[in-house]
């Protein structure tokens, strides 16, 4: 099938992006808010299951990065470029949140302090022992690691041998979950992305099958990376049974393969591709920012539906605000600074009196 592509860009990815973005926000705006702050009315749809969009982004990051990583000749070529496309709009978010949360605490949410605002600074605060400052941020710490043994893949020339290590990779976290204690040594299980790095090889196992590269090895990490969340799932994903666990898996990454194919393209309408857009800085804002809103409207009557849907709008005006502002104007910076020099014919150089060599 023709792979459902805009300019490059895998459309269909874009939109399982919105999907997974919405999805949490739902779960954080529909549910979760009841957990920190009891109260309200019950919603009649429920929204809890919406948690698992994180999933869903950890098998689109295993695609993205491993079809990213090996265009990049360096190291540092690649941390440019992430860094490029993550930290402007996650550092914009993180300010926002912090002054949110100073201005206008919200127990059980921790008012920020210095030290845990420059530990969310790197994006990976729980290595450092420190609580994340927004709550979809834990995710982050497992993004970074999973980009930075990357790098060192990319480093050591062992790309090519990438199904072998996954294998390897996933083996480590099912004994490290079986054998040790995962709540005492949770910087450890980060470190190993013991849960979730089945999902990260879904990715990269379906970018080798999206690009002709499949060999024998490659279905068979692909597979065992779907039957290993036959396990279950850990306490972010709130101990999810074996069953669920392994049928959401194996729809995901469906999905993801969909995505990729020419049946993304015929999904990929503009609203929903726009969504996929703006999905990285809306996971970011939606929950201090979210919960400011629905706060505010049961101080004033409104009704939980109400509140939910006033709380996902504002959501996503801040996260197309944020978009516009920062996400694009630093993607093309960044897409500037990678260019390399336009080099002018001696002549014109001697015409014009311009340097040879032209940003």
């Amino acid at each position: 099938m023709l792979a459902a592509k805009s300019g490059g860009r895998l459309v269909g990815l874009d939109v399982l992006r919105g999907f997974a973005a919405v999805a949490v926000m739902l779960h954080h705006h529909g549910q979760y808010y009841d957990e920190l702050y009891p109260g309200r009315a019950p919603l009649s749809v429920n929204f809890f299951d919406g948690h698992f969009g994180v999933e869903l982004f950890f098998i689109i990051s295993g695609f993205v990065i491993l079809m990213t990583i090996e265009r990049k000749a360096t190291v540092w070529a690649f941390a440019v470029a992430r860094a490029a496309r993550l930290m402007p709009c996650f550092l914009a978010a993180l300010a926002l949140a912090t002054v949110i949360l100073i201005v206008a605490p919200m127990p059980p949410l921790d008012t920020p302090t210095v030290g845990r605002f420059f530990a969310n600074v790197t994006m990976a605060p729980l290595l450092f022992d420190q609580r994340v400052i927004d709550l979809p941020y834990w995710t982050l710490s497992y993004e970074m690691v999973f980009y930075i043994s990357m790098a060192v893949l990319l480093a050591l020339g062992l790309l090519r041998q990438i199904e072998w290590i996954a294998l390897a990779w996933i083996a480590a976290g099912v004994l490290f979950t079986t054998l040790v204690d995962v709540e005492h040594h949770h910087r450890t299980s980060i470190l190993l992305l013991a849960y979730y790095s089945n999902f990260f090889v879904i990715g990269m196992c379906l970018y080798l099958i999206h690009v002709g590269r499949a060999r024998p090895v490659t279905w068979l990490a692909l597979v065992l990376a779907i039957l290993t969340s036959a396990r279950g799932g850990g306490e972010q994903a709130f101990h999810a049974s074996g069953a669920l666990y392994l049928s959401l898996t194996a729809s995901f990454a469906l999905l993801a393969w969909l995505g990729t194919t020419s049946v993304g393209r015929r999904v990929a309408v503009p609203p929903l591709v726009f969504l996929g857009r703006i999905s990285y800085p809306l996971y970011l804002v939606h929950v201090v920012l979210g919960f400011q809103v629905i706060r505010f409207g049961v101080e004033h009557g409104w009704s939980t539906a109400t509140g939910v849907v006033a709380a996902g709008a504002v959501s996503l005006m801040a996260a197309t605000a944020l978009h516009y502002l920062i996400e694009r104007p630093g993607q093309r910076w960044s897409h500037k600074a990678r260019q390399p020099p336009t080099i002018l014919p001696p002549e014109v150089g001697a015409r014009t009196g311009s340097p040879q060599a032209v940003d």
